[in-house]
């Protein structure tokens, strides 16, 4: 009992003594993709094959089997009318169109690697008077299916609420989804990714498949999941904003102490006015935390060059490796807000 007793102090001694508190910032940096000025006119394929449907849906396993290839198709359908979206958003082209029919480009007895021959898909875009082919790569789901007993509440023939035995059904599915640029004339892949989303059920039944069939809105999760990754793949040619973590200092003198509060509340005006306090306090280590919490306040308000001067002064006061690392980071992001902002001037000119 003494030692549970003990380990209970420390967590609470280790929780209450945190020395930081984290806040997020939203940092300004370049696209990933930056295509030619010339593409103009883009075609969007789809490279997924047809997955068969399961003849035998006795079991809950073959169910689900059976779901998941209705909603990956449904999903297919989903990514690649988001990334559709997407891009006829960006008025820097002046045709966006999905090309439908298209598997013989690569599903040929000869090609065996299943990839499209650069020929081909420089005759495709020929044919449609195209300078670019987006392309949805594979998409594919795998379901984990837990299951375990539980209980529920249902109505009885005196219409009054009784609670019954009850299966409680799991499914946690992963969808993997991969994307390519192609430049068919350059014969070059822009771009590159894969995306994995998971989408996580429960419901509960007399009996797992009752369970599974309550399951009525794991088709919508999993569609607007994958309509979001079209969308995100399509952001790509477009600077945005990244979410990171900040940490403030809110130990080390009782004015930081007392700033804490107006962290938590985000009164910035506040916490400004008790860390700039301790910039004459008589230990550098403390001039150097403030000086700290002053360069993410302006990071946080987006001024990355007052931040920068707020983190040479922390690192001037303490030359430390957290101030060092700190300062190196605002540098790069200080730089990439600043080549993304190049790219939007460049988009606003491609658009006029």
């Amino acid at each position: 009992m003494r030692k549970l007793i003990l380990i209970f102090a420390i967590i609470w001694v280790s929780s209450s003594c945190k020395s930081t508190y984290t806040v997020t910032v939203y940092n300004l940096e370049p696209a990933p993709v930056v295509l030619a000025k010339d593409i103009k006119r883009i075609g969007i394929i789809n490279e997924v094959g047809d997955r068969a449907t399961s003849e035998n849906i006795a079991s809950l396993e073959a169910l689900v089997k059976a779901a998941d290839i209705k909603l990956s198709r449904e999903g297919t359908e989903a990514a690649l009318e988001g990334l559709l979206a997407e891009l006829q958003k960006d008025k820097r082209f002046d045709t966006v169109m999905i090309l439908s029919k298209t598997a013989s480009l690569w599903e040929r007895e000869s090609n065996e690697t299943k990839t499209i021959p650069w020929r081909d898909l420089k005759n495709l875009c020929l044919q449609n008077q195209l300078d670019a082919v987006f392309s949805l790569a594979f998409y594919q789901t795998d379901t984990r299916i837990m299951e375990k007993k539980s209980s529920m509440e249902e109505l009885d023939m005196l219409r009054t609420r009784v609670v019954i035995p009850a299966r409680e059904l799991t499914l946690e599915t992963l969808i993997e989804n991969g994307w390519r640029i192609y430049d068919p004339f350059e014969e070059k892949v822009l771009d590159e990714i894969e995306v994995n989303e998971q989408v996580v059920t429960q419901a509960k039944g007399e009996d797992a498949l009752n369970a599974l069939r309550s399951m009525t809105d794991r088709a919508d999760s999993l569609v607007s999941k994958s309509r979001g990754s079209g969308s995100a793949f399509g952001m790509r040619l477009k600077p945005s904003n990244k979410a990171v973590e900040r940490q403030i200092y809110i130990k080390g003198s009782p004015l930081l102490v007392q700033a804490e509060q107006a962290v938590i509340d985000e009164d910035w005006l506040e916490a400004a006015r008790l860390w700039q306090m301790d910039l004459n306090h008589e230990k550098p280590a403390i001039r150097a935390m403030a000086c700290h919490n002053m360069a993410v306040l302006y990071e946080i308000k987006n001024d990355l060059d007052k931040a920068l001067e707020w983190a040479i002064q922390a690192r001037t006061h303490d030359d430390g490796k957290a101030h060092s690392q700190y300062l190196e980071t605002l540098k790069t992001c200080a730089s990439q807000k600043l080549q993304a902002e190049k790219q939007w001037e460049a988009i606003a000119l491609l658009r006029k």
